[in-house]
């Protein structure tokens, strides 16, 4: 019998690069080598699996991306953070995991929008307290303008990475990269002191 998560990495696949839509449980049993009757032993629908396999990505990366936010926790906050951007840009480009998880976090299948958006919203809050967290470290709260608090500095960063992610999906590479060139020095004079 076929354990549920190799259904869940070849849907993934299927998911990510045909969407929701696009990717039949029919494919998905094909690809992984089972017939389709064969997905409801783990799951009691296409939408069951979806949201399976999204919850399963978003509790991998959000690790991932923690971890290597933390990695860098004693590098010069504008170093850490522009290296945090970039590896989205270097995830999005090169990890199907990651590639599905943004494009869904934008587009969600219509009809799981608002279960989507439920394991999202949490996410997104984690990630604005954690990297408030790290801004209220002494070594870069001090660094900060008194005006722009660690909250605010987080959600404005947040606010820079919606742009870059969005320009990643409906540009390009080149294009995402110009823009937080352009973003990036106006960004650090905002919320850093000289």
């Amino acid at each position: 019998m076929t354990r549920k998560p190799v259904i869940e990495d070849i849907a993934l696949g299927l998911f990510a690069s045909e969407g929701f839509e696009g990717a039949s449980l029919g494919r998905i049993a094909d690809a992984v080598g089972i017939r389709k009757p064969s997905i409801y032993a783990h799951f009691r629908s296409k939408e069951d699996l979806f949201l399976s396999v999204f919850d399963r990505a978003l509790t991998r990366k959000r690790q991932d991306w923690f971890r290597y936010a933390l990695q860098g926790a004693k590098l010069p906050l504008e170093d850490n953070l522009h290296r945090i951007a970039v590896r989205l840009l270097d995830d999005y480009e090169s990890d199907t995991e990651t590639r599905f998880l943004l494009r869904m976090f934008y587009f969600p299948p219509s009809s799981l929008h608002d279960d989507v958006m439920n394991l999202v919203k949490p996410f997104f809050e984690q990630s604005e307290q954690g990297l408030t967290k790290l801004l209220q470290r002494p070594v870069h709260a001090r660094r900060l303008y008194a005006e722009n608090d660690a909250p605010d500095a987080a959600l404005s960063y947040i606010t820079v990475l919606d742009g870059l992610i969005a320009e990643a999906i409906y540009g390009d590479r080149s294009r995402a990269e110009r823009r937080l060139r352009a973003v990036w020095p106006i960004y650090c004079r905002g919320i850093l002191k000289p």
